[in-house]
């Protein structure tokens, strides 16, 4: 990559961890219910991965992935410091999925391995931790469903406004 490119790569990366973590911290500003919150929030999160990965590349995304669950840890929204490690792999299972070329893999694939990954990485740090079992059942429930949801509610949000932004030369 020559040095315009990664510039670009910088910068597009670093709107994608603007946008995602002043989202994250909408729950504090707006007294959303908390269905209507996790949908609006998880899903922009999720466009703003896949748009890292097909912007900036891997690496950059890869790096959003670990700041992400860092600032949601620091914001109080995960409840224990090692479901940062956990919201970091399912986010970076998502991310590796998406960056295939195959439109199908997003939609199928991505979101359901990313809840698969977080369900069970989840019911694993429960158990070392020894929290109790409403706890576990709470933080898995939280990991599964909701977050297949607003991970194919991303893929397909960021696929349909990538190819529009693309037809309209605004991608650079």
């Amino acid at each position: 990559m020559t040095d315009p490119q990664r510039n670009r790569a910088l910068v597009r990366a670093a709107l994608c961890l603007a946008i995602a973590v002043v989202v994250q911290a909408l729950r504090v500003f707006l007294p959303l219910p908390p269905i209507a919150s996790m949908l609006l929030i998880g899903t922009v999160v999720n466009l703003c991965l896949c748009f890292a990965v097909w912007g900036s590349g891997i690496l950059y995304a890869g790096i959003i992935c670990l700041l992400l669950p860092v600032f949601a840890f620091l914001q109080g929204h995960l409840p224990v410091l090692p479901m940062v490690a956990v919201v970091f792999l399912g986010n970076l299972v998502f991310c590796v999925v998406v960056q295939q070329k195959k439109r199908w893999k997003h939609y199928v694939f991505a979101p359901l391995l990313k809840a698969v990954t977080l369900w069970s990485c989840t019911g694993i740090v429960c158990n070392l931790f020894r929290l109790p079992q409403q706890a576990k059942y709470l933080l898995q429930v939280s990991m599964g469903i909701p977050q297949w949801t607003t991970a194919l509610l991303g893929v397909i949000a960021a696929a349909f406004l990538w190819e529009r932004l693309r037809k309209s030369g605004s991608i650079l």
